[in-house]
């Protein structure tokens, strides 16, 4: 075997041997990302009890899902009193499969003008989130 075997000193092998790893770098890169992307999307789970006692504004949840750490709530708000809402916070009391109160969280509702609708998504960190209550509140109390 002389000198000028190696593939990192022979310049027309190299070319094609690192084009090789390029290709292979990037086809794995691909099946790796899509992989996590599918399993992560996999572990949620809809969260399909929940109540809502918020008459103005009014909410809706348009989706609710949730793992065994995390989940996430949207949804929007709509404005149907005559003036303006201004400073007013929208509370969820997240729930496990027993019941048991687990955490709380709160949005704030800010300039909603009359009609206005506004989106919302809501992230929690919380284990087994089974269920939730909605309602508006005033002022924001300390979490739990």
């Amino acid at each position: 075997m002389s000198y000028n075997d190696f593939w990192f000193i022979d310049t027309r092998i190299q070319t094609r041997n690192l084009r090789r790893w390029l290709i292979w770098f990037i086809l794995v890169f691909a099946f790796v990302s899509i992989g996590s992307i599918l399993a992560i999307k996999t572990m949620y789970h809809d969260i399909k009890k929940y109540e809502i006692q918020a008459n103005n504004p009014t909410v809706t949840v348009l989706e609710a899902k949730a793992t065994n750490v995390n989940g996430y709530i949207r949804g929007e708000v709509k404005n149907e009193e005559e003036e303006e809402i201004v400073e007013k916070y929208v509370l969820f009391l997240l729930y496990d499969k027993n019941n048991e109160l687990i955490g709380t969280e709160y949005l704030c509702i800010e300039n909603l003008g009359i009609g206005q609708i506004k989106t919302y998504e809501l992230k929690f960190k919380r284990n087994n989130v089974d269920s939730f209550f909605v309602t508006i509140v005033d002022q924001k109390e300390d979490k739990i």
